[in-house]
């Protein structure tokens, strides 16, 4: 399994453009070999997905009815399993069953309670939401143990029916989560799967909100680990400024590919910026990997990958997580020189270019006299159909699929690096794709 996330600095460098097309990309090289593999692309805009509409394939739910579920079902369903633990604690602890009053448990019990997030939480869905509301309401006298046995706080843990929250939890919990299936559509021209899709207008503000509450977040993790799971290759459209919105993705993530726009000046420090804030973000999460400092989402999700995959298997994801860059419009090949002088500059300016001069790849080049219109989606899907195009595109998939292919690096001269870009991207169709096929076998 290969996961491999496409980043742009801004918008229009041509991002989604080169996710759909490499996802075809890999979809052929696969194919030839005759495999069973399957790719997904999936767009992880969540605020402005546009590639069901650029492909005309709208699946049957889309990121608004899968933030439906996860805030109005799932969530609703994890939150009252939470609850009913606490409710369990606090009701032990009244009746003097000693045998269940640990004194920190009970102690983190409260503090659970007092920092639980009730805005999503539909109450009047459940005939004890009157009930649940008002325990809610009184978090601000629970601060240590003896609250609890105060009399008007016991009252009302004794009006809570604890067995029937346990029944409604249990009769909803295999029903509150998504169905993966539900949310993906499958492209038979191009033979791949895209997952993402329109968010009305109305509901934009609404989700904004949801994807900054930790405990949404979450859920969203859960349910992109279910996609990465289901499928072979998942190529990643990432939002301009990378996986900071669901940080724990650098988990996942086995490649990135940054999209250096060198149309202008501007556009190339902006690109540099771009791939020096993920790195920046790298280290520090790799860093507090190591020293045992992950919290919150963070950490629950490396530990989840832990106990599914190993140790040792997360450290290497983590620690050999390639960095590879794709120069975008681009007039003349010459005009990668000066922005591979500036990269290496700007690198040693902060002190990290001996360490990554040897990690960061040179893995495409893509002409600016073929830019997309992508305001009319005139041409975004190209491969296949523009032979000096899905050239350069089979040569950014063979750096997916064959980890024996050697690519320039930061490390090797200008000269060599054009003259292997260019050489790779005059390479015959069929002959570059027999190479990606060779090496998977």
């Amino acid at each position: 399994m290969a996961i491999i996330s496409i980043i742009g600095h801004k918008g229009g460098v041509g991002k989604t453009t080169l996710s759909i097309n490499i996802a075809a990309a890999l979809t052929q090289a696969l194919n030839q070999k005759q495999s069973n593999n399957q790719v997904c692309l999936f767009d992880l805009d969540l605020r402005l997905p546009t590639i069901t509409g650029i492909l005309n394939s709208h699946p049957k739910k889309t990121f608004f009815d899968l933030f439906e579920t996860l805030a109005n079902q799932t969530y609703q369903i994890d939150l009252l399993q939470t609850l009913y633990s606490i409710l369990i604690r606090f009701k032990r602890h009244v009746n003097g069953d000693t045998t269940f009053d640990d004194r920190p448990q009970l102690q983190k019990s409260i503090a659970v309670y007092k920092n639980m997030n009730i805005e999503l939480f539909n109450f009047s869905q459940y005939e004890f939401g009157n009930q649940l509301h008002e325990l809610f309401l009184n978090r601000g006298v629970i601060h240590r143990p003896s609250d609890i046995k105060k009399k008007a706080f016991n009252d009302l843990l004794n009006r809570i029916d604890i067995d029937r929250v346990k029944k409604v939890m249990r009769d909803n919990e295999e029903n509150a989560r998504p169905e993966i299936n539900e949310y993906i559509s499958y492209i038979e021209e191009y033979g791949f799967s895209i997952l993402g899709g329109e968010v009305p207008i109305l509901g934009k503000k609404s989700h904004r909100n949801r994807i900054n509450e930790p405990e949404f977040l979450a859920l969203f993790l859960e349910f992109i680990h279910g996609v990465c799971e289901k499928f072979d290759h998942v190529v990643l459209d990432t939002p301009a400024g990378g996986v900071n919105h669901v940080s724990s993705l650098m988990n996942t993530i086995d490649q990135v590919l940054f999209v250096f726009d060198i149309s202008n000046n501007i556009a190339v420090k902006g690109s540099i910026d771009a791939l020096h804030t993920f790195i920046d973000y790298y280290e520090d999460f790799y860093k507090n990997y190591t020293q045992g400092l992950l919290t919150g989402l963070d950490k629950s999700y490396v530990d989840k990958l832990i106990t599914e995959r190993g140790e040792k298997a997360v450290t290497q994801a983590l620690a050999n997580k390639k960095m590879s860059i794709i120069f975008n419009r681009c007039k003349k090949t010459k005009e990668i020189s000066p922005c591979l002088d500036q990269l290496r500059e700007y690198l040693e300016t902060l002190d990290q270019y001996e360490e990554y001069k040897d990690r960061i790849r040179l893995v495409g080049l893509m002409p600016d006299h073929k830019i997309i219109n992508i305001t009319n989606n005139r041409g975004t899907v190209f491969y296949g159909k523009d032979k000096t195009l899905s050239n350069r595109i089979n040569t950014i998939a063979r750096s997916i699929l064959n980890e024996d292919v050697v690519y320039p690096t930061l490390a090797y001269s200008n000269s060599e690096i054009q003259t292997y870009l260019e050489k790779q991207s005059h390479m015959g169709f069929s002959n570059t794709l027999n190479r990606i096929a060779s090496g998977l076998s």
